[in-house]
């Protein structure tokens, strides 16, 4: 008896079907179980400010830390 096989291209297209429906599951999966954006305050999405204050600076150096 003589085995009848399959032509490539139809092996080819029973691949791709198999890559598509895996790649479409992948996608829902991940679109489910994704975590949103979180919302930030704008109090944190505000500018800094560059310029650095002396007089903060200078209290720090004169300061004593216990050793």
């Amino acid at each position: 008896m003589k085995k009848n096989k399959l032509p490539n291209i139809i092996i080819l297209m029973i691949l791709s079907l198999i890559t598509v429906l895996f790649w479409i599951s992948a996608t829902v999966y991940y679109a489910f179980t994704a975590k949103p954006t979180p919302n930030v305050p704008t109090e944190i999405l505000q500018d800094l400010n560059p310029r650095l204050d002396n007089v903060t600076l200078d209290q720090i150096e004169t300061k004593t830390y216990p050793q």
